[in-house]
């Protein structure tokens, strides 16, 4: 399906955090304010380094190869009922191993690369919450993240809102 080109692209923020819950406690804040659209999410994911420097991805919205597997399997062996017992373990078996590829293939929302790209560049212990955002009402955004005291890492919002968002960040309760 392709993108629809009246709707508005959406607004990627990254924001550093030096404690690993920190991402996840505002995480939780944006669906909590999403449900009260103030903010619309498209995607969401958390990038941690541990203090080994290995990176892990925690994100919303891709399907991993084993999920593919297992719906396609699902599906593929559902079709396969037709063929009786050998069209089920075929269909299953073929159904897992296109699952499985499309899984992998599918990368939607914000692209994997990047943020693991971005995870190289902060510290041990740090991590960053990636926000995929459309119709953000920015006053209500902003006090909601005064809340936490993280860093603007990247952004591809306007100038204007980059500087309320970091003054939103920098506040200290």
């Amino acid at each position: 399906m392709a993108d629809d080109p009246t709707e508005p692209k959406p607004t990627m923020l990254a924001i550093r955090f030096d404690h690993p819950l920190k991402a996840q406690e505002c995480l939780m804040a944006m669906l909590r304010i999403a449900s009260q659209e103030v903010i619309r999410i498209e995607d969401a994911a958390i990038v941690d380094k541990d203090s080994n420097g290995k990176i892990r991805l925690r994100q919303s919205k891709d399907i991993s190869p084993g999920q593919g597997a297992v719906s396609g399997g699902l599906y593929g062996g559902l079709i396969g009922l037709i063929g009786g017992p050998i069209g089920w373990i075929a269909g299953g078996a073929l159904g897992a191993a296109a699952g499985g590829l499309w899984g992998k293939l599918r990368d939607i929302g914000i692209d994997d690369d990047h943020m693991k790209d971005m995870g190289e560049r902060i510290l041990p212990g740090e991590n960053l919450l990636f926000l995929l955002l459309h119709d953000i009402n920015r006053p209500l955004f902003c006090r909601e993240m005064k809340r936490f005291d993280g860093m603007l890492f990247e952004s591809t919002a306007d100038d204007a809102f980059d500087a309320d968002i970091e003054a939103c960040l920098a506040v200290e309760l």
